[in-house]
This record gives structure tokens, sequence and C-alpha cells, in this order.
């Protein structure tokens, strides 16, 4: 930690040292932006310069004001949610009363994206195959959490109950939540809400501005625990000169949520600062066979703060920190203790532009995450402890204007104290990393992505894992095909759990620190048409895996169980999505998802993942005088399956198909007021086995929401 506080003190102190040394005049670029149809002012637009960290956003009027050295004439990167982006050329008589104009996007194609490469690309130029939920999708669906927004926007992914703990747990593409990997601004999360998943209700819908979905092991960047996909969450910064924002949301079974939001972005500096507040009670579903699923409910505060500052026209410091406390409910409100989950991160980062297309990365990220009972008589005991540090430093360059270097290393350590660890004490693991990508740009239709990332860890040694991804264009049609080797190291869990199963010794879990890192090799072609208002996309992959990682009983006459390596796994699918968007405020999205998992043991087939999925949504937007409307429906369908479990012997379940259907309604209002209407679970579905069925969430039942959200910067007109 101190050898990366030394870099970052000695890049201040040169860069501000220089940045003072130069004498020249400062000069302002004053400008508005407005919409190419109808010359409305936009605000909320973001312009940078490029090649440095100097940016700006538009005030309620549409109009920006940057500050920049007068010799220079630099491009303006121009952007706003919905539009397309542009490059503007200033002038050297031109740097006053500039009107930039954009124009609305006819397919999502031009959105920006930054997880697979971690360089900001277009979504139509990145070879690793990348999906976006956007702010629009986020305000279409008008979730109560990131949960349900994941399963209405990407087939193929189902969230159900951990054994056990009835926690939310993932699958995706045929894999659990051990082999897909989430971050939250680029970063690792820490903690285990379940087995082999992050704790969810940590993230806070509420500030979220869009998701980047990265599928199977395609990116160099990312190492153990990304075989499966990347889900990068990217929270929002202040993207006005004064941002103030209240939301608040009921709905119909007692459950609601309240958020605030309160910052700025002025010249060189901004801040953001946000706090959340949601609560739901625990609740017991029946099935049509009469059993019942439990769940847990909740009370969850979320706080956290984004502070930036550019020291010079080419340094940058940001530091975000976060603040997390769930207070879980059980239906037994009398009980003498509660389980308490409490999390914190600290995460400054650095970006310092050696010259206008070159640039250093430097970032340091703590992330501790907790999980004590609290009691009502004595103090709490701390049950969970897991504390990580995450040291990254990379430079990206960008040479020739058709090379794109990217090369670092990074430092992650792992302190783990686990109730189900075979002591009490903590373990402590550091793997050590360094990694390098070569984006080749061979010409304006052909693109090459090529890297290896090797991981050291202490415990495991080296695990090297190259990747290669092709993307070549033909008129209106893309291409996108890659290769990619991934890992998995054993957990810590996985290696020392030693845990009597629900306390009554009726069977016993055994880690084992014998096993060895499992392997995959992860093959994917994709093909998609683009043709202006119209978009369609087919993609299709395979993985197969060495050495996975599963539980079996021991031959010792017990119902013990212990995690050894099993036979080798395949995992294939194939997904389809068609959106367009059409001139009048009508837009349509479907996907469909077809996955085959296959995981054999003793000749059966014992996987429970659903083989067809399926996610439609129908939104229509119209400004009726002063007031623009949205209507959306919003729908998510799964398959039935055939499971087969052993107890003495194997047997055979069937589950059946859910279908899921939403409907949205909301108004923009003048000076700032959001209203909405929502009807969850339309056709109010009652699933038939949800008490034995743990791969799903159960369905309450029909319920509606409403929900109000005032924009203060609007209301105030600031």
């Amino acid at each position: 930690m101190h050898k990366i506080l030394f870099i970052i003190f000695c890049l201040l102190s040169f860069s501000v040292r220089a940045e003072k040394e130069i004498n020249a005049n400062i000069k302002a670029i004053v400008g508005v932006i407005v919409d190419a149809s109808d010359g409305n002012p936009l605000p909320g637009a973001t312009i940078w310069i490029e090649g440095s960290t100097i940016g700006a956003v538009t005030n309620s009027s549409g109009e920006f004001k940057l500050i920049i050295r007068e010799e220079i004439l630099p491009i303006l990167n121009i952007s706003f949610i919905g539009y397309t982006p542009k490059k503007y050329k200033l002038e050297l008589n031109n740097q006053e009363n500039i009107v930039i104009s954009l124009s609305v996007a006819r397919n999502s194609l031009e959105e920006v994206v930054v997880t697979g490469t971690r360089t900001f690309k277009p979504l139509k130029d990145v070879p690793v195959l990348t999906r976006v939920i956007s702010p629009q999708d986020i305000k279409r669906i008008n979730p109560m959490d990131i949960q349900t927004l994941l399963e209405y926007e990407v087939p193929g992914l189902q969230f159900g109950r951990a054994h056990g703990s009835n926690l939310p747990a993932i699958t995706f593409q045929g894999v659990d939540g051990a082999y897909v990997l989430f971050l939250l601004n680029g970063e690792r999360m820490a903690g285990e809400g379940s087995s082999n998943n992050i704790d969810f209700t940590r993230i806070n819908i509420d500030e979220i501005e869009r998701i980047e979905v990265v599928r199977g092991a395609m990116s160099t960047l990312y190492g153990s625990s990304a075989m499966g996909g990347v889900i990068n969450i990217i929270t929002k910064n202040a993207d006005r000169p004064f941002v103030a924002r209240l939301n608040s949301r009921y709905n119909s079974y007692g459950a609601h949520k309240q958020s605030m939001s309160i910052g700025t972005r002025k010249n060189r500096f901004s801040a953001l600062s946000s706090l959340g507040y949601r609560t739901e009670d625990a609740y017991n579903v029946v099935d049509n066979d009469g059993g019942i699923a439990s769940m847990a409910g909740y009370e969850i505060w979320n706080f956290s703060q984004r502070i930036g500052y550019s020291f010079t026209d080419k340094l940058k410091a940001e530091i975000d920190g976060s603040y997390y406390r769930n207070g879980q409910l059980e239906l037994n409100q009398s009980a003498k203790k509660q389980e308490v989950f409490v999390g914190y991160t600290v995460n400054p980062h650095l970006k310092w532009f050696v010259k206008e297309e070159n640039f250093i990365n430097i970032s340091y990220l703590l992330d501790n995450y907790v999980k004590k009972l609290e009691y009502k008589t004595i103090d709490s005991d701390k049950i969970y402890d897991d504390l990580k540090h995450t040291m990254r430093i990379e430079y990206v360059g960008v040479f020739a204007e058709k090379h794109t270097l990217t090369v670092g290393a990074e430092l992650n350590t792992e302190k783990l104290l686990h109730y189900r660890l075979q002591d009490s004490g903590y373990r402590k693991t550091q793997n050590y990393v360094v990694f390098l990508q070569e984006d080749w740009k061979v010409s304006d239709d052909f693109n090459v992505v090529a890297g290896v990332r090797v991981d050291c860890h202490s415990d495991f040694g080296e695990n090297p894992s190259p990747k290669l991804s092709l993307m070549y264009r033909l008129g209106n049609f893309t291409f996108r095909g890659g290769y990619a080797m991934g890992f998995r190291l054993p957990s810590l869990r996985e290696r020392f759990e030693e845990y009597d199963m629900g306390g009554l010794g009726a069977f016993t879990i055994h880690g084992n620190d014998n096993l060895i890192t499992e392997k995959s090799h992860q093959g994917s072609l994709s093909a998609e048409l683009t043709k202006g208002i119209f978009n369609l996309s087919a993609s299709t992959y395979y993985n197969r895996f060495f050495d996975k990682i599963a539980m079996r009983l021991l031959n010792d006459g017990t119902s013990d169980q212990q995690y050894f390596n099993a036979d080798h796994a395949t995992t294939a699918g194939l997904d389809l999505t068609a959106q367009m968007r059409l001139d009048f405020g009508l837009t349509m999205k479907t996907s469909y998802s077809f996955v085959k998992d296959y995981e054999e043991s003793e000749g059966y087939n014992t996987s429970s993942v659903r083989p067809h999925s399926m996610t439609f949504n129908v939104l229509y937007t119209r400004k009726i005088g002063k007031v623009r409307t949205n209507a959306a429906l919003n729908g998510r369908w799964i398959s039935g399956v055939d499971a087969w479990f052993k107890d003495d012997e194997f047997e055979k379940t069937s589950y059946n198909s859910r279908t899921i259907c939403s409907i949205n309604l909301s108004g923009q209002f003048p000076r700032g007021f959001n209203l909405g209407f929502q009807i969850d679970n339309l056709f109010d579905f009652e699933d038939k086995k949800i008490s034995s069925d743990a791969s799903l969430t159960p369905e309450r039942g029909i319920s509606f929401s409403g929900t109000l959200g005032i924009n203060i910067s609007e209301l105030f007109k600031l």
C-alpha cells in the first residue's frame, strides 16, 4: 500500500510543479449542445477534451464551459444518452458561443463500453461480445433490485436460492456464481452472500448508471472467477453543475425504498453523495403442492461518496467510498438474535495522461465485508469477515493509430474468517498478476484483440490464461469469434470447510486441501446484422471444464460430503437478440437463450439448469404537451426441466416453466417531477413446486408499485 501511495504522491508533485512552470494564458470554451431535429437544448450532455482530464456537463439550458490553455486547439468528445456521440474540432477563432447538435441514435450500437478492454469504445467496434443495460433500460423496467433488472434483461441468467440460507444465488449460461465475476466500477467485490455468490443487496439500484455484461472468459483483464462471464456495474457520477435527486417507491406488499443524492460537477471538481434505505418483511410462499418456501426480509442502508479533482489538464484523482448495512428480518420477530451484514469500501484511483493517447491508471481498493450475529442481551458475534486489498497499475498507449497496448500488474490480498472453516482463525492468500493485451485495428472493418494474463497465487503457483478475439465487418454484418482459456482457483471454503450442516449432526461437509485448479477452454462465434433501426444478433459458445470442483459422499458409511475435482463437464449454448427502434417512439426487443449443460454422475445428468429462456420488452414513448409519457411491457420466460438427484438412489423431479410479466407506466413532468405506476407478475403466476426448487426465487403473486422522483436541478432550473 505504501508503495502505491508513494507513486501517487510523486506523480502529483511532478504534475503540479510542471503546471506551475508553464507560462500560458487560459481561455474559456463556451457553447451549447442541442438536439439536431428540433434545436432544443440537451441538459446533462457530457463534453470531454480528448487526451485530457478536463470535462464538463451541460446545465438545464444545454450550456457548458471548459477552461483550457490558449495555444491548444483540442478535439471535444460529446455524448448524451440515446444520441450518437460526436467529435468536434475547435477552430482558432471559434471557441465561444459554439453550437453543437447531436442526432438521436437509431440503435444501441453507438453506446460506449469499457469492460472488455478497459478502454472506451463504441459497442459496434468491440471484438469482445458485450451487452449493455442502459439507463433507458433501467427506467423501462423500474426494478426494485438488481436481481429483477438482470432477469428481465439477460436471458440465460436466473436467480435462485442458496441451500440453507435462502439468499440469492445466480446461474448464468449454465454455470453458477463461482464462475461469474461481478465488478463494481471495474473492481472486484469482497464477501459471500451465499454459497459462491456475492451479496447482491450491497448494490443499490438507484445508484446504477449502466451495466456491461461480457459473456464468457474472453477478457484478458480478469482472471479467476471470470470463466462464465463478467458483469460490471457502473454507478452514477455527478452529471451537472448542481445535482440533487429524491426517489421513493412503495408496493402493495409493504416493501419500500427511498434514496437521495446531491453533488456537483464544475470546472476541475466533482462530487456526488448518495444515501438509500429499503426494507421488506419476511414472508412465506405456499406452492400448489402445499410446500412452503420461507424468504427472509431485510432492512438496508447504503451510503456512497465520490470525489474527483483534476490537478492539471493531464492528471486527475478520484476517491470512492461506500458503507452498507443489512439487518435480516425473520418471520419470528421475537428471536433473540439477528443476522447482520456490513460492508465498506475505500477506492482511490489516479489517471495521468503521459501524452494525448497514452495514460497510466493507478488504483487501490480496500473492501471489507462482515457477517455477524447481533444479540439483544450480549455483544455481537462476528461469524464471517472477508477483507480484500487490490492494488493495480496499468499503462494504455495508442501507437500508429492502429495499436492499443495495455500492460499492467495487480496484487490481490484476501484475509478470511469463516464460521464454516476448520478453525476460528483468519486465513490469508495473495495473488500476483501481470497482463498484456494488444488491440490491433487492422483496418476499419477488421479488429483483433489478443492477450495473456498470468496469475501467480501464493498456494497454487502460476496460472496463465491466453485470449484471442476477432471482429470483421462486412457491409451491414459484423462477425465476432474468440477463444479463451480460463481457470478457477479453489476457494478457502472449498479447501478448509468443516461444517455440521443444520447443526444437528446429520452430516458434515468437509473441505479438501488437495484440490487443484479448475481449467476451462471456451470458444464463441457470433453474427450481427444492423440495418437502420433494426438489429439482429446470434451467438454460440462452447465451454469445456476440466477438474471441475463438486461435492460427493464419503465412502465411510455416513452421509458426510467432501469437495473433490470431478469429472469433466461441458456447457454449450445459443443466444439470439433482436431489436427495432421505430421513429414514432416504439422500441421492441427480444432475446432468447438456449443452454445445454451436462454434469454426469454415475451416468445421470444432475444439472438442473433450465435449457430455454427468453426476455421480451416493448416500450412506447410519446410527448403529450409538456409531459413525456412511457408505457412498457416487460416479460421473461424460462422452460421446465427434468433434474436427477440422488438420495439413496437416483430419482427424477420435473419442474414446470414460468412466465412473469410487468407493466410500467411513467410520466416525466415539467420542473423535474417523475411519476410511475407498475404492476408486477401481471398474470399472478404461482409456482407448483417452489418449496423444493431452489433454482428460482419464489413469486408472491401480483403486486402494485408507485414511484415518485424529483430532480431538484430541474425544479429550480439549475
